[in-house]
Formats: structure tokens, C-alpha cells, sequence
């Protein structure tokens, strides 16, 4: 048994492969005790969301998984919603729908650009701009007040774009914010299965975060069942050797701790 949690899990709902219930099998033979459903919300149409249709049959399935007692492995109802900024009030509307107990806010579009998953703008735009303007949304998304956590804070290196000249006074200045608005980060661990091959966020920005101490937790980002709690161990060791002692978990968005 391990005293992880792992609030990153996507399922059929969105882009998952997987219900809710391989999940569950899932996480019993691994030891889980806690995990999170955050699948894919948002305002825009894009073949990787929950459609619309289908947002009473989530939040009835998941709810009654949430509530059941008698389950070995605790279970909590997340969405991963994206952030878009003048969509403020929409976006508030869309999470309002659900009986969550916690959030987690993305950026994967850079104006009209989906960054994650088109690489055809890659080369085209010089990549300090891109971590400018990237950045910059992780900042209006913390200070939206909409989100309990930051998901996979520096994605914009996934398919290895890295920026040409120094950019720690940005990171700095967006950690920053995230501290100054009360919000936790996410440890994604899928990034080590990407091109970029790291963390989500790297191992100097998680050493800039606890500096900062800035509340962490830890999620997957899984897509299938094998990817639960992937990484975790290594995830867990390189979190306490950079000064962090404990990770956030969430119930009805308000947060609490356990020791790692």
C-alpha cells in the first residue's frame, strides 16, 4: 500500500481508453488508496473533450463511484478544464455543473493554436514567444481563481521546444503568482514517456516551487490503466530530495495534506 494519490486519470469520457471501473481494478493491484477521474472539460470543440451530451452520464457514473462506501479505494471527482483567457464566467458555468473536489486548470492552446497535440506551428514561432505567451496564460489562469491546480505546469516543452535565451525571472514571476493565488502544482509524470523525456514541471522549476512552497500533488496522466501512478516512486524520491515533505489531496475543492 502506498499514501499516493492520483488525481490525473482520464477515461472513454474524454481520451482514455479505459472506465472507471479497469481503474479501480487497476489501482487495487497497485496498492492506490486514493485516486482522481479528471477528464478532459472545455469550452472549445476538440476530439479530445467530454462531449457535452455526455456531461449528465458523467457526472452521474462518477458521482456514484465518489459516494461509494464500500469501496477499498477512495475515490474523488476532478476535472481538467482548460483555460481560456475572456472566458472567465463561461468556464466558471461549465465547472459549476459538477460536484467536483478539485479542478485542474490547463493551457493547451496558444490563441486558436492546440500546441499538445498540432506541432505544425513548431519552427515557426520564435520559442521565447511561445514560453512568453504560455506563461503568461499559466499566470491569468492561477489568478482566474478557477482552478485548485496548475496542470502540467511547463508543457509547452513536450516536443522538445526549449527556449533560446534565460527564461527563470518568467517561471520565477509565474510560480510567483500561483503562491500569491493560493493554487497547487501538479507532479506529471507522463512527461518522461514524451519527446521532452522530463517531469512536468522540470526538477528546477519543482526546486523553485519549494522554495516558493507551493503545494504539490501528484497525477499520472493517464490514458490507460498501465499508466497508473507511472513513475511515482522515482516522482516521490526527487520531490523529498528537493524539501518537500508532503502532498495535497482534495475533498469538495478544499485541501488538505499527507505526508510522503
Amino acid at each position: 500500500m502506498n499514501n499516493w494519490v492520483d488525481y490525473h486519470i482520464h477515461t472513454t469520457f474524454s481520451d482514455g481508453k479505459n472506465v472507471y471501473l479497469d481503474y479501480l481494478k487497476k489501482a487495487k493491484e497497485i496498492g492506490a488508496t486514493e485516486i482522481g477521474f479528471s477528464d478532459h472539460i472545455t469550452l472549445h470543440s476538440v476530439d479530445w473533450r467530454t462531449d457535452p451530451k455526455n456531461y449528465s452520464k458523467l457526472k452521474e457514473e462518477l458521482s456514484a463511484i465518489c459516494n461509494n462506501k464500500a469501496s477499498e479505494i477512495s475515490v474523488k471527482f476532478g476535472l481538467e478544464v482548460d483555460y481560456f483567457p475572456y472566458e472567465e464566467k463561461e468556464i466558471a458555468a461549465l465547472i459549476n455543473q459538477f460536484p467536483v473536489d478539485y479542478v485542474i486548470g490547463s493551457v493547451h492552446f496558444i490563441d486558436d493554436w492546440n500546441f499538445d497535440s498540432d506541432k505544425s506551428l513548431y519552427g515557426k514561432i520564435e520559442n521565447d514567444l511561445l514560453y512568453q505567451k504560455y506563461f503568461k496564460l499559466i499566470q491569468k489562469a492561477a489568478q482566474s481563481k478557477l482552478f485548485d491546480i496548475i496542470g502540467h505546469f511547463d508543457l509547452i516543452k513536450k516536443f522538445q521546444c526549449y527556449p533560446t535565451s534565460n527564461q527563470d525571472a518568467l517561471i520565477k514571476e509565474t510560480l510567483k503568482v500561483i503562491k500569491e493565488n493560493n493554487i497547487a502544482i501538479e507532479l506529471n509524470t507522463s512527461g518522461l514517456d514524451k519527446p521532452c523525456k522530463e517531469f512536468y514541471p522540470s526538477k528546477e522549476i519543482l526546486q523553485e516551487a519549494s522554495k516558493q512552497k507551493i503545494p504539490i500533488t501528484l497525477g499520472s496522466d493517464s490514458h490507460q490503466t498501465k499508466h497508473l501512478n507511472r513513475y511515482f516512486s522515482e516522482g516521490v524520491t526527487l520531490l523529498k530530495q528537493l524539501g518537500f515533505q508532503k502532498i495535497a489531496k482534495f475533498e469538495k475543492r478544499k485541501r488538505t495534506f499527507i505526508s510522503i
